[in-house]
């Protein structure tokens, strides 16, 4: 008998549902939406007073084209973006999150066939009076190799890093590889790879060095709570597990596809270990099931 939960018993990602979204009709981007939505409402409710977060919302650039010398319009949309300016201090935040599993220089891909990207000049237009200061981007398997929007993606992203915006990328497609090299990549069975990763990306931290910082975490591992970046030495702490969470418990169709008597689609793509999780995890639901606990 199949067995259907409203609520994620994973104490992370939940691995059934990312297989399911990522199958072809799974239904990915009604996730994304609803995901994005749930992040602007716990953004909202953390972020200081003279900060706000809105959902796609178009932020617009200028760019010199260097062929004719003339300025162009250039329209990104980004998923989320925090408004706001420096704070003398920073008395909100009362506890450090995880530490990031890695520190690298930070990571900006360019586009090789494209000699605009990274030698633009963006200027940021402030329609509402204040300064953009930090976006969030739910990766989608279109904006990953070899995906349709996969160059689009990547000059969206350079703009934002060139324009010296926080850019934090949560990537929850373990079935594709991420946008740089320097990031293991966990369907090529790669050493010290994650199926799920958090980029937060620093063009100009407090502490004078560019810098992207790389949370990475297994099936069943609980997601970090991770500072994100604002204006000047600002930041906030962010439970993303406990958004994510919100997400699947309130459609119910994320339950009603998932069956926990069954392995998740595609159950070879994750990783040994990970498959040893996920056996795990629907041991222990199986057996709750039949106690009725």
């Amino acid at each position: 008998m199949p067995i259907h939960l409203r609520e994620n018993p994973y104490r992370g990602v939940n691995a059934h549902l990312q297989s399911f979204l990522q199958s072809p009709g799974g239904g990915w981007e009604m996730f994304h939406a609803a995901h994005i939505t749930h992040l602007t409402d716990t953004l909202d409710n953390i972020l200081p007073e003279n900060y706000y977060a809105l959902n796609e919302k178009s932020l617009q650039l200028t760019a010199l084209d260097f062929e004719t010398e003339e300025q162009k319009l250039i329209w990104t949309r980004p998923d989320i973006r925090i408004h706001g300016e420096p704070t003398p201090t920073t008395s909100y935040r009362e506890q450090n999150p995880h530490a990031p599993v890695a520190t690298l220089p930070l990571i900006k891909i360019r586009v090789e066939d494209d000699p605009l990207t990274g030698v633009l000049i963006y200027q940021i237009r402030d329609e509402q009076e204040a300064k953009l200061i930090t976006r969030i981007e739910l990766l989608s398997p279109a904006n990953k190799p070899p995906g349709s929007h996969y160059r689009q993606y990547l000059r969206k992203r350079n703009e934002t890093l060139d324009s010296e915006i926080n850019l934090v990328e949560l990537d929850y497609l373990h079935e594709t590889r991420f946008l740089s090299s320097l990031i293991p990549s966990y369907p090529d069975g790669e050493p010290e790879a994650y199926p799920y990763v958090i980029l937060v990306n620093q063009p100009r931290p407090t502490h004078g060095k560019e810098r992207t910082l790389l949370y990475g975490f297994h099936v069943d591992e609980i997601m970090p709570a991770i500072d994100i970046p604002l204006a000047g030495e600002d930041q906030i702490s962010v439970d993303f597990g406990a958004t994510y969470n919100t997400t699947f418990s309130r459609n119910r169709y994320y339950g009603q596809h998932v069956d926990y008597e069954q392995l998740p689609p595609r159950f070879e793509r994750y990783a040994p270990a990970d498959q040893e999780r996920i056996r795990a995890r629907m041991a222990v639901v199986q057996a709750q099931h039949q106690t009725g606990s």
